[in-house]
């Protein structure tokens, strides 16, 4: 590898290197236009010298890929992203016939090739109140997954830090700082930032 090719490999992330050679690396947190937040845990590949496996978002195409073998689709890195999204689904609600993503959602088609068929956790689901995020944005809290985008987005494109993650493990949750609505003109497209249909338009499910 070229010490040309090397430096360019160290601007992108390992992921996008891989998105952009073809290859199906599933993925919530990660956006190519935000910053890089690694909440999610399910782009994760093995390196061949590495004794576990790594968040393909939050390391470099050049360093992972010098003098390293990468195995986007070992068995280590199946079951790995199975228990992950076991993680994810342990709260989120099986409401995919009513969800305005349903159909088009990464989280349930990931789930149909990742999920289980029974549970091994059986504690209640959390339940988290919707927030009211003013007249464009519809919430539905319990669909979260604490990817963050709209946090990253508000912050980082619209230039308004309105939206912050609150609270620690499983108490977190993302809302308004001092319960306010969100202001940003550009506030609207966080909802096609949403991965999981958490963040709805709320003129598209009202019924006059």
């Amino acid at each position: 590898m070229s010490k040309t090719n090397l430096t360019t490999l160290n601007k992108v992330s390992l992921l996008a290197y891989l998105i952009n050679l073809g290859i199906s690396v599933p993925h919530y947190c990660y956006h190519n236009n935000l910053s890089i937040a690694g909440n999610c845990r399910m782009c994760i590949v093995e390196m061949g010298k590495m004794n576990k496996p790594i968040v393909a978002c939050a390391v470099s195409a050049g360093t992972s890929l010098f003098n390293h073998e990468i195995y986007h689709n070992s068995g280590l890195v199946k079951k790995a992203r199975e228990n992950v999204m076991e993680f994810l689904l342990l709260n989120h609600p099986l409401d995919c016939p009513i969800c305005d993503q349903g159909g088009e959602c990464d989280l349930q088609d990931q789930s149909l090739f990742f999920g289980f068929t029974k549970r091994r956790f059986y504690k209640f689901k959390r339940i988290v109140s919707d927030k009211n995020l003013g007249p464009i944005v519809r919430t539905v809290m319990t669909r979260c997954i604490h990817c963050t985008r709209c946090v990253r987005f508000s912050a980082e494109i619209a230039g308004v830090e309105e939206l912050g993650v609150f609270g620690r493990g499983n108490d977190s949750e993302i809302g308004t700082y001092v319960n306010k609505v969100l202001l940003s003109e550009l506030s609207g497209n966080v909802i096609d930032l949403c991965p999981v249909g958490n963040l709805t338009k709320k003129t598209f499910t009202m019924i006059n």
